[in-house]
Parts: C-alpha cells; sequence; structure tokens
C-alpha cells in the first residue's frame, strides 16, 4: 500500500531543513573579536557597596576598568539566575520569596533605570562590548534567602537536592537539568534579556555550578546541555539578524577536559557543531588545560580564556605577585587572552577587603610583553585544594595539601610563566609551607630531578631553598619533597601545604 503525504508536511521539513543550514552557516560566520581582558562583574558587591547612590555603583563598576586592558565586560546582575535584580516578566525580583526585596532596587526600576539598561549605556560610552553572564544553576539561594525563588519552593522535584558526588555533598537547591521545565525556564530568561536589552553577547556560565545532573547520570544526559545550548545559540542567531549583527556566545566551563566529561560538558560536540564563540576555562583553580582545550578549539577559530580568580587555590585575596606569575603562564600555554573573575577592585565601602592594588593589575594582565618586560616580582605556585560542593570534580589532579610520611616522597610540579638564560640576573627562591614541622625534622628537596643545597628555615617556619635562575624551566617544573627523617618529639602530622616559586628580577 502507498502512503501519500501531504505536501504541505514536506513543505514544512524542507522549510525547516534550510533553516538548519542557514543557522548553521550563520554560526560559522560569526566572527568574535580577540580580548585582551574579559572583565566578570558579579554585580552584587558593587551594588551593594554603593548603598544606594546611582552614580556610586557605575563609579565603583567603571572606575576601575577606565584606562586599564579590559575590552569587555561579562556583567552579572548580582542574583544568581533564579531571581531577578532587573525588570523581568520571568523572574521575581530577588527578596520576593524572603520579603526583602532591595529597596533601592525597586526604586531604581521605578523611576526607569533598570540596571541592565545603565549598564549597557554606560558600557557604550566607554567603548566596552558587554556582555551578559548568566549563572545558569546558582546555588547562592542554599544560604541567601533573598536568592530563593518561588518556583524552587513550588517545584522541588526541579531540584538534586543533597546528593553524594564521590564523597562531595551537592547544595540542596542545584536544579536538574534533566527535566525539561528548568531547561524551558532558562531559556526564557535568556529570551527576554535579549528581546528587552542590547547586550552585545551572552556568557553561559557553567562554573556557577555543577552537578546539573543526578549522580552518575552527567555522561549519559550531557547531550540535554548540548540540546539545550543549540536552543540558545539558534536564537541568538535569529536575534542577531533582526540587530543586523551577530550576538556570540561565551561558556565558561572546568579546568580539564575530563572534569567536563564528570560534569555531562560535552565541550568537544559544542565546538564541532559550532555552538559556542568563547571558551572560558576554570573557577578558582590555577592549573588549566589550556593546551589540550586549543586543540580542540583553534581548529573552529574559537579562543581559550584561562580564569584568573580574585582568591585561587585559597589565596585569598591573590597576591599581586601571584596574580602576573599566573597571566604570565597562561599566556605562555596560548591563552587568546585573560578571563578575570571575583575581582572586587572598587575602593570605596569595599566589602570584600580587596584592595586598590587590583586597578593596576588591570593595566598588566592583558599583554604578556608588559607582563614580561616588567621588573616586577613574580610568583608561581603548587596548585592546592580538592572537590568541593560548588566544584564537585575540580582539583582532581592537585596533590596538596598533603602529608609528608617518614622516609617517603611527595612529586608535583609548579608550573612557571618564565625562565631564564645564565646571562640573566634573578633571584628565586623555592618556599615550602609545612604545618606542625618539628625541630630535628631533616627535609630532602629535589627541584629538576637536582638536590637543593642550603634549605633554610624562616621565623615563620616555612623551609625556603635558592634556585639557581638557569634551572628554572619554561612550563612545568618538577618538585620532589622527601622527609628523610622525623623527629620523634611529636607524632603530629607534618603537612605540606603550599609551595612557592618567588622571582625578582633584577
Amino acid at each position: 500500500m502507498i502512503h501519500r503525504i501531504p505536501l504541505s508536511f514536506v513543505c514544512i521539513v524542507i522549510a525547516a531543513i534550510c533553516i538548519v543550514q542557514v543557522t548553521a552557516e550563520e554560526a560559522r560566520a560569526v566572527e568574535t573579536k580577540q580580548y585582551s581582558l574579559i572583565f566578570n562583574c558579579d554585580g552584587h558587591a558593587v551594588f551593594k557597596d554603593a548603598q544606594g547612590d546611582m552614580n556610586q555603583w557605575i563609579e565603583n563598576l567603571f572606575g576601575p576598568l577606565t584606562d586599564s586592558q579590559v575590552d569587555v565586560l561579562f556583567w552579572c546582575d548580582g542574583a544568581g539566575g533564579n531571581t531577578a535584580n532587573y525588570d523581568s516578566q520571568v523572574l521575581e525580583l530577588s527578596g520576593i520569596q524572603a520579603n526583602k526585596v532591595n529597596p533601592h532596587l525597586q526604586k531604581m526600576i521605578d523611576e526607569g533605570n533598570d540596571p541592565p539598561k545603565v549598564v549597557i549605556r554606560e558600557s557604550r560610552k566607554r567603548n566596552l562590548d558587554v556582555f551578559y553572564s548568566f549563572r545558569i544553576n546558582d546555588i547562592h539561594d542554599s544560604f541567601i534567602p533573598e536568592e530563593m525563588a518561588t518556583f524552587k519552593k513550588n517545584n522541588p522535584a526541579w531540584m538534586i537536592g543533597e546528593r553524594d558526588y564521590d564523597g562531595v555533598l551537592s547544595f540542596r537547591s542545584s536544579l536538574n537539568f534533566a527535566v525539561p521545565e528548568v531547561r524551558d525556564l532558562k531559556f526564557r530568561v535568556i529570551e527576554e534579556l535579549f528581546q528587552k536589552y542590547d547586550f552585545d553577547g551572552l556568557e553561559i556560565d557553567f562554573m556557577r555550578s555543577a552537578p546539573y545532573f543526578l549522580p552518575g547520570e552527567e555522561p549519559k544526559n550531557a547531550h540535554l546541555l548540548t540540546r539545550m545550548l543549540r536552543r540558545i545559540r539558534q536564537h541568538l542567531i535569529q536575534r542577531g539578524r533582526e540587530r543586523g549583527r551577530p550576538i556570540p556566545l561565551a561558556v565558561r566551563v572546568n579546568e580539564s577536559l575530563h572534569s567536563c566529561y564528570l560534569d555531562g560538558f560535552e565541550v568537544g560536540q559544542w565546538l564541532d557543531n559550532d555552538l559556542i564563540d568563547i571558551l572560558s576555562l576554570g573557577s578558582g583553580v590555577i592549573d588549566i588545560e589550556v593546551e589540550e582545550f586549543n586543540k580542540l578549539a583553534a581548529p573552529k577559530g574559537v579562543l581559550v580564556y584561562p580564569c584568573l580568580y580574585g582568591w585561587p587555590s585559597r589565596y585569598s585575596p591573590v597576591p599581586e605577585a601571584l596574580a602576573q606569575g599566573m597571566a604570565l603562564t597562561y599566556w605562555q600555554q596560548g591563552a587568546g587572552g585573560i578571563y578575570l573573575f571575583n575581582w572586587f577592585p572598587h575602593t570605596k565601602n569595599n566589602s570584600e577587603n580587596n584592595g586598590p592594588y587590583m586597578t593596576g593589575l588591570l593595566k598588566k594582565l592583558g599583554d604578556a610583553d608588559v607582563l614580561r618586560e616588567s621588573k616586577s616580582p613574580l610568583m608561581f605556585v603548587a596548585d592546592r585544594g580538592r572537590p568541593s560542593r560548588a566544584y564537585a570534580h575540580n582539583w582532581l589532579h592537585s596533590i596538596l595539601p598533603v602529608e609528608l610520611a617518614a622516609k617517603s616522597s611527595v612529586k608535583f610540579d609548579i608550573r612557571s610563566g618564565v625562565s631564564f638564560s645564565t646571562a640573566d640576573q634573578a633571584n628565586i627562591q623555592l618556599q615550602l609551607t609545612v604545618d606542625k614541622l618539628q625541630n630535628g625534622d631533616q627535609v630532602m628537596v629535589e627541584f629538576n630531578g637536582r638536590p637543593l643545597d642550603g634549605i633554610n628555615t624562616d621565623s615563620a617556619g616555612k623551609l625556603i631553598a635558592t634556585v639557581d635562575s638557569s634551572r628554572l624551566r619554561l612550563g612545568a617544573n618538577d618538585v620532589v619533597v622527601t622527609a628523610t627523617k622525623l623527629s620523634s618529639n611529636s607524632d603530629e602530622p607534618r603537612t605540606l601545604t603550599a609551595a612557592e616559586l618567588h622571582v625578582r628580577r633584577d
């Protein structure tokens, strides 16, 4: 029996195929600028610290960026993506559930100063591109009542709850992206944002926060995040058509390809399918697989931006020398630019207690040549940390902190962004912090295969040794620490908590 297919159905199928082809071509045609410094502003502290003064809020946000190397602002409204700190018909205002709507925010909206409109206007004045940074699964509402949304209270089945991920508990308010209604809600937020506001681009911040699926279901459900990204991409292409200019899509994911796999981020698929234009990596981790991601991204014309966090691996806030050392290391690994997250360089009423030195760094970190030519001290460190509640699959390769057992060795790398010839003059110290170190303990240290002589202990209990500048490698430097003898005066464990290279260039 021959089944006749209605002509109207055939036309619909052909039209759909044509739309997909046009979409793919347009996706490949997006030419994203190369940015030196991406400044991600979380929106919360700069607004809170302005204490209701709109001009001060603008100064808090844009003042430190003036005459800096920052050429694009990734702006988050400060609410976390489940409630809104702007005039939304999709999300409720922050504080509705707790009956604590910020009166300064309400006043701004009532007076026609909707925060996204102000941010876009002020960015245009300063020739800054501005992306909306969407924290698509933020969990601050687990402990900040003002950010808890009604839709979560009304739909507890949409949330993952506290689950065990290889010994790490998730936050109770994490959303389960296997639930179609969750993905639809997040899409409607984006749809509204780009109908109402003229942002230059969109960032999906996947690092705020994993997990996205129930334990063990991440790889199986990864295609759902890919499908969601495709839907977002197609919407941005359509909006770009209407505006007459493309709207690039950025994402921020884990620091390693394996971590991405464990969280359900199909980065390779996203790149192969031309779904993203900017790829930012990491959230608090220092060692980032820039080269490995570049192998996937470079053939697609996508640049990789490692994240230089405001307090990386328990250095809080990031020391100036470490910030410069990390940036140089990322540039050496092939970064397309540097991505700054949790930086608070504003000076008035700074509740994050960060110093104005961060403003000066915004004039350096985006240019590798400036950093190399500077005589400022540099610091390179071994990463330290373990998977935590917001980052169940980060720091997977971190060794520190680690106990030093008698007559056993600990091996790790310290990656450097500089090297020196025998003619160069540099003072380099390796500093090791060992908790509970005792008089009579003996520690041997090898650096790139050779023992270091003259290890001393300073007044703070740090082990310090001088490293000949010619022995410092560009890239990974091998360090082996061996407790050759532990004093019998104490049974307390000796824990190696930090390993740092301090470099002073003459």
